[in-house]
């Protein structure tokens, strides 16, 4: 009996305490959801206020630079960290610099554009300093777009004549009728050039890159874009990570390669050797009718098709070697595709 005593104090003892856990659970769970409630509440606060500070309205303003040089660089310098470039000849010994922008007062003000005068060379550079303000926390998208910028352009004139190098932050960049060498980088817009007659080392880390109407040495890299490039003469090498190689009315070679787009060539005249490679893409290549060249074409998982009658030196279902025309032609075709088809088409049929 005194065991049953015992063990009914224990039981109520116990009953007691998890009673008292209960409560205690409870008032945690009630304090909780309190706190929860307010912090929505907070956050509701925060950003209603912030709402309401981006219906502000803000006086759309314009800026406008004009400046000439009277030099003639060797070579001309521009670094533009938030404004497009457009790089023009004119007929006259001297250096026009123009520069626009539209946006809010505050952000307008924040532009610093320098000149730089050296041996030989033409220095201008555009900088968009950018202030962070305490409110600025609860605006990131808006510090993301560009703090209110608007557009923001820099076109400069220079002697035909001329080397250049122009790097930008993710602007856009483009170059016409100039003859010498030309160096563009952009972090991320497009590259266009046209009438450039010498040299050309074009990279971008995402935009598109052009060539139309060029002649010499072009060279067009990009990480995620489309390189394009109309009516050539000369040597053209293009790299994309992802995008499309297209390259049409060339004369000369070509060296492409494509992570995973096609490929794509129209040749009026060929020389030396083209290579093309793709690591999925289709490959198509079109020739003149009277096409010599030696061919070297190989798939790994696509077909392969030609117009030509071909003196074949190596024939299997993924894999073709031979002769098309003259055997001393000192031609060579060699394209290479991971999953894609292969053509070979004769150019007076079209595209």
């Amino acid at each position: 009996m005194k065991h049953l005593f015992t063990d009914l104090r224990i039981y109520e003892i116990r009953k007691t305490k998890n009673f008292s856990n209960m409560k205690t659970k409870f008032l945690i769970f009630i304090i909780t959801g309190l706190l929860f409630a307010g912090g929505l509440l907070l956050c509701s606060n925060i950003k209603t206020g912030e709402i309401k500070f981006e219906t502000q309205s803000e006086q759309t303003e314009e800026l406008k630079i004009s400046k000439s040089f009277n030099i003639t660089p060797g070579i001309l310098m521009i670094e533009a960290s938030i404004a497009d470039v457009i790089l023009k000849s004119h007929e006259e010994n001297n250096v026009k610099v123009d520069f626009y922008a539209r946006g809010s007062a505050e952000q307008l003000k924040n532009f610093d554009l320098s000149f730089e005068e050296g041996n030989g060379f033409f220095k201008i550079k555009i900088k968009h300093k950018r202030e962070f303000k305490w409110y600025n926390f609860f605006k990131l998208f808006d510090l993301i777009e560009g703090s209110k910028i608007e557009t923001a352009q820099l076109v400069v004139y220079a002697p035909e004549f001329l080397n250049g190098d122009i790097k930008t932050a993710g602007a856009d960049i483009k170059v016409e009728k100039f003859i010498g060498t030309f160096t563009l980088s952009s972090s991320g817009g497009d590259i266009y050039c046209e009438g450039i007659d010498g040299t050309i080392n074009a990279s971008s880390a995402g935009g598109d890159i052009r060539f139309k109407n060029c002649s010499g040495t072009g060279t067009a890299r990009t990480s995620g874009g489309d390189v394009f490039v109309s009516n050539h003469s000369g040597i053209i090498e293009a790299k994309s990570a992802g995008g499309d190689v297209r390259i049409n009315k060339i004369s000369g070679s070509v060296v492409a390669s494509s992570s995973g787009g096609d490929i794509e060539v129209e040749f009026i005249k060929i020389e030396m050797q083209t290579n093309l490679t793709s690591s999925g893409g289709d490959i198509k290549i079109f020739a003149p009718s009277d096409l010599n060249a030696y061919v070297d074409f190989e798939t790994f998982g696509g077909d392969i098709n030609f117009d030509f009658p071909i003196k074949t030196e190596m024939k299997t279902s993924s894999k073709i070697k031979g002769w098309i025309g003259k055997e001393d032609s000192g031609v060579k075709i060699k394209a290479t595709t991971s999953g894609g088809d292969i053509e070979l088409r004769k150019r007076d049929k079209g595209i």
